[in-house]
C-alpha cells in the first residue's frame, strides 16, 4: 500500500472516530498519529512528516468545504439523500470529491475515484465501493 493509500486510510479512521466521538477531527487526527507511531501495537508505520502534512491538510480541506461537498454529492443522488447512507460511505464520498475538487494540487480524478473505490471495499462493502463509483463518476467535472 503507498503511502498518500495509508494516509487517506488514516484520515477516514480519524473522520469516522470523530462522527462517533464527537471529538474535533484534529484530536482524532492526532490519536491516529500516535498509533501509526506505536511500535508495540504494530498496526502501522508512521507516515513522514511532509506525508502527515498532506493527510492533515486534506482532512482540514474537507472540514472547510463540508457543506458544499455534501450539496454536490446529494444533487447526484438519485432516490437518495446524505442522511440515509452509511457513515462510512458518507465519509468516502466527502473525502474523495475534496481530494478531487478543493485541494491544492487536485489528485487526478481517476486516482480519487480508484482510491475511493478500495476503501469502501476495505471499510464497507462491494456494493458500497460500486455505490462510490457511480456517485464520483457523476461528480467528476
Amino acid at each position: 500500500m503507498g503511502v498518500r493509500s495509508r494516509g487517506r486510510k488514516a484520515l477516514l479512521q480519524a473522520r469516522f472516530a470523530a462522527e462517533i466521538n464527537m471529538r474535533p477531527l484534529p484530536d482524532n487526527m492526532e490519536s491516529m498519529r500516535d498509533f501509526l507511531s506505536d511500535n508495540e501495537l504494530g498496526i502501522g508505520v508512521p507516515l513522514e512528516i511532509e506525508d502527515w502534512v498532506w493527510v492533515t491538510d486534506l482532512g482540514k480541506v474537507v472540514q472547510h468545504n463540508r457543506e458544499e461537498i455534501d450539496s454536490r454529492i446529494e444533487e447526484v443522488m438519485e432516490n437518495w439523500t446524505l442522511d440515509r447512507l452509511n457513515i462510512v460511505t458518507r465519509l468516502i464520498l466527502e473525502q474523495a470529491l475534496g481530494e478531487m475538487d478543493y485541494f491544492e494540487p487536485p489528485t487526478p480524478v481517476a486516482v480519487a475515484i480508484d482510491e475511493a473505490i478500495e476503501l469502501a471495499k476495505a471499510f464497507d462493502s462491494e456494493e458500497a465501493a460500486s455505490f462510490v463509483n457511480g456517485i464520483l463518476d457523476n461528480l467528476k467535472q
